[in-house]
């Protein structure tokens, strides 16, 4: 443990560190490492300096973190050095000083997990999730112990640890989450399309931990829906890069991710084989399944709250409350557009537009828009718009 922490201290600014060649002093540093981990976790947020003092944060930066020194003045940059020492413990390569899965590197994946909101100003997030991931992308078999009542190797409780650390993140701070795992399959998917990576696309991290991006999203959708429709469309960016597209157009989306069919923004076309999906911006974006490309069409001036396809699979309709607007979309049925091989084709055509009485919420509350009306289709070419309270509007196309 010592070793390990003189590994870790030795990055960190010579004004905050000595380090002593004695087993004594670099166990010392050990535990003071696991000791200011333990207070920013659990009391970092609690004694960062208030919203209009002098040391807040000043042109939107964050303030260097908690603690106060001897004179009484603040001086925030202990969560900056301790946030750093764990980082540092979670990425750094194993060796003989710092097994893969020695119990101080444990003890680091742990405290970032529960103190994650005081360390995520002076964190590298991309980076962290990508090692939690790395840890836990075999998780599934390595966790197989627990169910037969075995005790855990050291692997299989890094494993553990890091998939407890990714849900706190993801629970704590949904958007960080969302948003840094999208841009990672963003840049999986483009270097997926250089030629030069193809050999070694399915061996990265993003690519086995498939399994566990999912868990976690599937524990947002149930603990935290508001967070998740606020980022509907990079929650289904991340769906459809963690399942196969050919499973999809197989068994359908209900059947392979139920959880995401809860939103009425969401909906599956059988026989196109497209998802659409009603953005907070008022766009709808179109996902064909077969290729994988999705088509981003303005729709609404306001958030979407329903959408859905008819039974034929010809036309979308998609409904706005806070524009009071349904609008009625024909599909691209030409073979180009279909198969994508257009660009410039679009596979949306908006036909129809209808003014519609807004609806009101039944109560006050964060989650009541998510469930205000929806969409149902009584023929290909007949719908209603079912508000929460059952009240009904019949629409022909």
């Amino acid at each position: 443990m010592g070793d390990c922490c003189h590994c870790c201290l030795s990055s960190l600014p010579p004004n905050a560190k000595k380090i002593s060649n004695s087993y004594e002093e670099r166990r010392k540093q050990a535990t003071a490492i696991v000791l200011l981990g333990v207070i920013g976790a659990e009391f970092g947020a609690e004694i960062e300096p208030p919203k209009g003092s002098g040391r807040a944060r000043a042109g939107g930066q964050a303030p260097e973190g908690f603690g106060l020194t001897s004179g009484g003045s603040s001086n925030y940059s202990l969560a900056r050095h301790t946030c750093k020492a764990l980082t540092f413990l979670l990425l750094q390569p194993p060796s003989p000083k710092l097994p893969p899965h020695s119990t101080i590197r444990r003890t680091a994946i742990d405290l970032i997990g529960r103190g994650f909101t005081v360390w995520e100003p002076y964190m590298d997030v991309s980076a962290v999730l990508m090692g939690l991931l790395e840890l836990c992308a075999d998780a599934e078999k390595q966790l197989a112990n627990i169910t037969m009542g075995l005790p855990l190797n050291p692997p299989a409780d890094s494993a553990r640890s890091s998939r407890h650390a990714l849900s706190l993140i993801a629970t704590a701070r949904p958007p960080a989450f969302i948003t840094t795992i999208a841009r990672e399959v963003h840049r999986y998917n483009a270097a997926q399309a250089n030629s030069q990576s193809q050999q070694n696309i399915h061996t990265t991290t993003l690519a086995r931990a498939k399994t566990e991006i999912l868990r976690v999203i599937d524990i947002l959708i149930e603990k935290m829906p508001g967070d998740v429709v606020d980022l509907l469309v990079e929650v289904m960016d991340i769906i459809m890069y963690c399942i196969e597209g050919s499973l999809v157009k197989k068994k359908g989306l209900q059947e392979c991710f139920p959880a995401i069919c809860k939103f009425y923004m969401v909906g599956y076309c059988d026989r196109s084989h497209r998802i659409a999906v009603g953005a907070r911006q008022g766009s709808v974006a179109l996902y064909d399944v077969r290729t994988g490309k999705c088509q981003n069409i303005h729709g609404h001036k306001g958030p979407i709250t329903a959408v859905s396809f008819a039974p034929d699979g010809r036309y979308l309709a998609t409904y706005s409350n806070a524009d009071s607007h349904i609008s009625f979309w024909q599909m691209n049925t030409s073979l180009l557009g279909s198969i994508g091989m257009l660009n410039s084709a679009p596979q949306l055509r908006c036909i129809k537009t209808y003014q519609v009485p807004p609806v009101q919420p039944a109560s006050p509350g964060s989650q009541n828009h998510l469930k205000l009306a929806r969409l149902i289709w009584t023929s290909n070419r007949n719908v209603i718009l079912m508000a929460h309270d059952g009240k009904e509007h019949r629409f022909m196309v």
